[in-house]
């Protein structure tokens, strides 16, 4: 064996008046081997108290200005010196005095003269106990060291098994992108690892989807899911963590946890996790690590979510494009077709030809329409110009236009409408409905009834349409409104459309405030749909309208700027058979010398000249002696910044191409009696009134 550590001496402290005592306590105490701290009144035992710890204090009992006695209560006052032991000496032997000594805590007394032999034991007995307790407070502070050091050992090993556990976690949730593979690996992770049962409930496309797990497959799960229940519906209602104590438990006793799976800024799912008896409830730490799982598994639920979605869109795209390509080539190849008879025959066969070219290219122009209104709406670019309007003038109008195309030959019409006055842009309402009666013409056999109803109900203005079509079963009733969604599959595509047309419906529906409604019994059993728009009282009365359609038109010196040979040439006959004197140019320097030396009265401008664009033109002839000149714009862009920039730039109106014969000559009948209007008013006009015209 070692030797054993030396021993550290212990304090003891003589307090004595008199120096010849202090040397002589300090010699008869030598032989202990102990540190011997001699002092010579109270006031300095009270001073060395602070400094150090000491095993027994040798007190003398007659001392001037602060006695034995004295000093001993001074002492008694502070905790941490109330068990010191103290040794009273004196030289007076009166019970008085003792039972003073015992009544301040003395644990001994001594009287003088002290004999060494019964002072050492007694002091030794004193220090032995000082040196045992403070070895045992050592002892109880390594115990102490020891376990706390154990702990953090303990916390941190669980602490990294956690951290691993979500590691991997976060790993198995991120191998796929299938919702269903990581619905499962998510139960298959938290059960047992974090608990008996877990449930998770996802929310997909409106609906939602439950899936729960126990660590026993034969477990009956009803009433762990109802003891789940309350909890799950509050965090979903609050978006926030719940926790779920045990029946008759306190606060402490958690048995269940429920987390919102939350991403982007919205909650894709729930998930609840319990341990059911006997296992321990859950502490906080675990609750912190659920929190995070669920974060987790929110994150990698999201990215599946965001797949699918993209996966969607990607084959909606694909169905979309290849749509576009059949429908673009229909119109087109009967346009080919057409001019083809034209350059062979003429007659009553050309003018047939002429009518299949109108025909389709108002059909290529609807479909161009449809796709940038469907964009300007989910973009936030349209605007509404709002009046009160008729819903029945409205219906009657869009009926009329069916019936001279020719698409409602072959069918029954019944219409049954009363005054039905709503607050709405009149041009939408139109293409609103337009849309739904060519939809009903479209989806219903020769020979068929379609019924169209409108009148007000309540304090709404509603439009119903019925028709006795092939109807629709209960999954396309329910995605009829989706933008490309399209019934038909058929490869010959007979019924046509891009799917545009009933989304677009619901939208410019929606923008006016309103509700649209798709109801059928199912195939074969015809179809219905409601709108509903916000009443408002009758018009007080008709504006008078210009007919400039009807007007003889003035013959007119007009300028074309066209960069594009055929449409140039075709625009020129076109106006020259009009009864126009019509000049031509192929860019804008042309177009502008061509200005100044024939002085024309009109200019039909394109804006997208080469070089010189039909903008800089449009300054540059303001800006000269021709400002007078009335400019036209023509341009493939329809959107509101385009015609401002327009305005902008001085053009007098905005036309998109293709322009309408019909609305060209309207907008230079328009244009023209403007010039002359202004040519019988002393001042000029303020440009800003000048009109917009859209040839849609």
């Amino acid at each position: 064996m070692g030797a054993a550590p030396p021993r550290e001496p212990v304090n003891i402290l003589v307090v004595d008046d008199r120096p010849a005592k202090l040397i002589a306590m300090e010699a008869l105490l030598a032989d202990l081997g102990e540190n011997v701290v001699c002092v010579a009144s109270g006031a300095d035992a009270l001073r060395q108290l602070p400094e150090r710890d000491f095993a027994v204090i040798l007190l003398d009992v007659n001392m001037p200005d602060m006695d034995g006695f004295e000093t001993a209560a001074l002492i008694r006052q502070r905790p941490r010196w109330q068990h010191v032991p103290i040794i009273f000496m004196t030289a007076a032997s009166e019970d008085t005095h003792v039972l003073r000594g015992y009544s301040l805590g003395a644990v001994d007394y001594i009287l003088s003269p002290i004999v060494p032999e019964i002072l050492r034991p007694k002091v030794k007995v004193f220090v032995e106990l000082f040196r045992m307790t403070a070895q045992l407070k050592r002892q109880a502070e390594e115990r102490v060291a020891l376990a706390e050091e154990q702990a953090r050992r303990a916390a941190a090993e669980v602490a990294g098994r956690r951290a691993a556990f979500l590691a991997e976690a976060g790993k198995n949730m991120a191998r796929s992108l299938d919702l269903e593979t990581i619905a499962k690996a998510t139960l298959d992770l938290a059960v047992p690892n974090l608990g008996d049962f877990a449930m998770l409930r996802l929310r997909l496309a409106g609906q939602e989807l439950s899936h729960a797990r126990h660590r026993r497959e034969v477990a009956v799960t009803r009433e762990l899911e109802a003891f789940l229940a309350d909890g799950m519906g509050r965090a979903g209602r609050v978006l926030g963590r719940q926790l779920v104590t045990e029946v008759g438990g306190g606060e402490h006793a958690v048995r269940g946890v429920v987390c919102p799976l939350l991403a982007r800024g919205t909650m894709v799912g729930i998930f609840a996790v319990m341990v059911e008896a006997p296992r321990a409830t859950y502490d906080p730490a675990m609750v912190v690590m659920i929190e995070e799982f669920c974060g987790r598994a929110a994150l990698a639920l999201d990215n599946c979510l965001l797949y699918r979605e993209i996966q969607e869109r990607d084959v909606r795209k694909e169905q979309f494009v290849a749509m576009l390509a059949h429908e673009l080539r229909n119109p087109l190849g009967a346009i080919s077709s057409a001019i083809g008879v034209l350059d062979m025959v003429g007659g009553d066969t050309a003018d047939r030809a002429r009518d299949i070219i109108k025909r389709q290219l108002r059909h290529l122009g609807h479909l161009v329409d449809d796709l940038l209104d469907t964009t300007r709406i989910t973009t936030g670019k349209i605007e509404l110009t709002r009046a009160s309007i008729d819903l029945v003038e409205s219906a009657a109008r869009g009926l009329k236009t069916l019936e001279v195309s020719g698409s409602t030959d072959g069918f029954v019409i019944d219409v049954e409408s009363e005054d039905t006055w709503v607050y709405a842009d009149a041009a939408r309402v139109d293409q609103i409905l337009t849309n739904l009666m060519s939809n009903a013409v479209k989806y219903t056999p020769a020979g068929g009834r379609i019924t169209i109803r409108v009148h007000p109900r309540g304090d709404q203005g509603v439009f119903e349409i019925a028709d006795t079509g092939v109807g629709m079963a209960p999954e396309v009733l329910s995605r009829v409104f989706d933008l490309f969604f399209q019934e038909d599959r058929s490869p010959d595509r007979r019924r046509g459309g891009l799917g545009i047309g009933l989304t677009l419906v619901r939208q410019l529906v929606e923008l006016h405030g309103g509700q649209v409604e798709a109801a059928s019994e199912g195939e074969g059993c015809g179809s219905r749909f409601t709108v509903k728009l916000p009443l408002c009282p009758p018009a007080v009365g008709r504006e008078a309208k210009t007919e400039l359609d009807d007007q003889v038109l003035e013959r007119s010196r007009i300028l074309i700027v066209e960069d594009n040979e055929d449409a140039r040439h075709m625009l020129q006959m076109l106006l020259t058979f009009a009864g126009h004197e019509v000049y031509v140019a192929g860019d804008g320097p042309s177009g502008l010398e061509m200005a100044r030396t024939k002085r024309p009265d009109i200019a039909v401008i394109d804006l997208g000249l080469p070089g010189m664009d039909g903008f800089e033109v449009a300054r540059r002839l303001r800006a000269g002696p021709e400002k007078d000149v009335r400019l036209i714009a023509l341009s493939g862009y329809g959107q509101p910044e385009h015609r401002r920039k327009t305005l902008e730039a001085g053009f007098d109106m905005h036309l998109v191409k293709p322009a309408d014969p019909a609305h060209l000559s309207t907008a230079i009948a328009a244009v023209r009696k403007q010039r002359n209007e202004e040519a019988d008013t002393p001042h000029a006009p303020d440009r800003g009134d000048l009109r917009e015209r859209d040839e849609r």
